[in-house]
Order: C-alpha cells, then structure tokens, then sequence
C-alpha cells in the first residue's frame, strides 16, 4: 500500500462498499487514505510534523496520536490529532477543499507503551512510574488504572481486557496479567517464562503466548476458563498477531519461517535482526493451521510482520513490515 515508511495505520469503512487504510507518513506526518479495492490514494491531511516515528489511530481513523522526537533531541512529543472530514461541495475540485480541518493538543506525560481502547480511549503507562492511566484522545478524562510495584509495562488490548506484561528480553523471566479497562487488579495470567509476550483474544478467555524455552520460542494458547493448553504448529511472538473479533477462537499471525537466534528478541527490537514471516491462521477451537501466504516465496520479499490489524469485516489484514516500514494488506478469505 506504501513504499515510503509509515509510522502507523488503521483500517475504516467509509460506506458499506468501502474498505480504507488510513496511515501517517513517518517522514511528513501527512495523512493518507487507500481504497483497498480500488488502490487509490487520497491525502487527508497536509499539516507536516517531519520524523514521527509513532501514530496510534482511534477505531474510526478520526483521531490520532502521534509520538516524534522534539528537535532531534531525546525528548519525546506527544501529540493527538481530531480531525474532522471536509464539507465537499458540487464546486469542491481542489485538492485543499478534500483536506481534513485538525484540532491538535499535547498530551501530558512521560509516556511508554501506548494501545487504543474502545471509543474515544487511549491506554498507556508512564515511563518511570507505576502508572496505567487511560484518557481521552484530547487529553481529558485522565484516570488512572492502576499503580503497582514494577514499572515499564507493555500493553495489549482486547475489548474490556488489558494484557499487561513485561518487557520481552531472553535473559529476564517475564510475567503477564489481565487488567480490566475499567480499573481494579492485575490477575496473573502467564509467567514467568524468559522473552514473555502474551495477547488475550477479544473476548477475553484465551490468552496466545510465546517465550523461549532452551534455545528454542514456543507458542501457545490457553483456555483461561479451562486450563487447557494447545501448543501451535509453529512459534511467534505474540505482537505478531491478532484476534478475530468475529471467531474469537481464530487467531491470524505473521510467523517466521525461523526464529532461532542468539539473544532474541532484544536483538529484533533493536533493530539488529530481522524476521521473514509466513501469515497464518490458527483456529485454537479446531487446531487447525493454515497458511495465507508466503511472501518469501510468492512476492520474493520479505516482511517481517508488525502491528497487524483486521477490517471490521475481516476480510483485509493489513501491517507493517518491520524492515522498511512499508504498510501492507492481505485480501481474506472465508475461513
């Protein structure tokens, strides 16, 4: 969909024929829509913050959050974006009269991770601090969620659930613990197993994890209501994936065809190693594994797949690739 880096993206419906991915570009903080079917691009707007390297999209693409680095310095903005479509009229021609009005506004914090909630919700924790606290994109209705003992938290959302854990690294022990959105206590859910990452499905009875055992990574899911544990055909991280909202049990992942490696994962997030994933489907109900697409193989490319994403339909995924940040889309099937 993009060759030029993307720092973020999330897939709307326009109407009930059209299936949009809407993206900021990493190097201008222009705003793009491309028709899925038709591939056309659209600019929405044309307000330039050079070198955002983070944009997190409300559900309905009218907000953003956009994280950049403040005057090539190590001091990191936060900026969220309303923004509210054109009036278009039959004399509407020019490329200015298609653009988006935005209201913009700074949110306060230091902050780490970030996700986005239902509605008009962004999740995060302050760097340094015990905090999760949640607001709204324009910064108000600030609450906190909770304060704990240990700090640098990741998040994960799915629907009223928070998945919490630490951060991946292959010589730390990891932990992971469901949150409610709407505040309270962290449940452990998984740990502690070493380069932890975990995503509970949307509905929030299943929780898919991965970590390293020995020299190998695993992946897994497990009935929280159960207890019962069914290990994938092939392993990932966690943050490669993500639920179906329609079949809850269904769970679509990018997979490398080999994640064998010394010190991994701290190397991939750092930009040292790079994966080539394949895409698949789990059915965790049924355990049956499919396989989409090779990339490698099909396209002669090779993508390392990051925050992946499905249509309100489920019938596109799109994601990153973590190589080039170039945005991607995979048409589905009915599975």
């Amino acid at each position: 969909l993009s060759d030029a880096p993307v720092a973020g993206a999330v897939v709307i419906n326009k109407n009930a024929s059209t299936t949009i991915a809407r993206y900021v570009d990493r190097a201008t903080g222009h705003i793009y829509d491309i028709d899925l079917v038709t591939l056309q691009k659209t600019k929405v707007t044309n307000q330039t913050l050079p070198k955002i390297y983070e944009a997190y999209f409300r559900g309905d693409g009218n907000a953003v959050l956009l994280r950049f680095l403040k005057d090539d310095s190590d001091v990191v903005e936060n900026l969220s974006l309303i923004l509210a479509p054109p009036k278009i009229t039959a004399t509407s021609s020019l490329e200015s009269d298609l653009l988006y009005t935005v209201i913009s506004t700074a949110l306060r914090g230091d902050i780490n991770s970030v996700v986005v909630g239902s509605g008009d919700t962004l999740i995060y924790s302050l760097k340094d601090t015990p905090s999760i606290v949640t607001s709204s994109f324009n910064g108000s209705n600030f609450k906190t969620l909770i304060n704990s003992p240990f700090t640098d938290w990741r998040l994960a959302v799915s629907s009223n659930s928070l998945t919490v854990y630490t951060k991946a690294s292959y010589a730390v022990p990891g932990y992971a613990y469901s949150l409610n959105i709407s505040g309270g206590v962290l449940n452990k859910i998984i740990g502690p197993f070493n380069a932890l990452t975990a995503l509970l499905n949307t509905q929030g009875n299943r929780v898919l994890y991965s970590y390293l055992n020995g020299n190998e990574f695993v992946s897994f899911v497990k009935n929280i209501s159960s207890d019962d544990i069914t290990e994938l055909s092939v392993a990932t991280l966690a943050e490669k994936c993500v639920w179906s909202k329609k079949k809850p049990a269904t769970v679509f992942c990018g997979a490398p065809s080999n994640m064998a490696g010394v010190n991994e994962p701290d190397n991939w997030y750092r930009g040292v190693s790079a994966f080539s994933d394949r895409i698949w489907s789990f059915d965790t109900e049924t355990d049956i594994a499919q396989v989409l697409i090779e990339p490698s193989v099909v396209l002669d490319t090779d993508i390392d797949v990051i925050e992946p994403k499905l249509s309100l339909n489920e019938d596109y995924l799109i994601f990153i690739n973590k190589t080039d940040l170039s945005l991607w889309a995979l048409k589905l099937e009915e599975l």
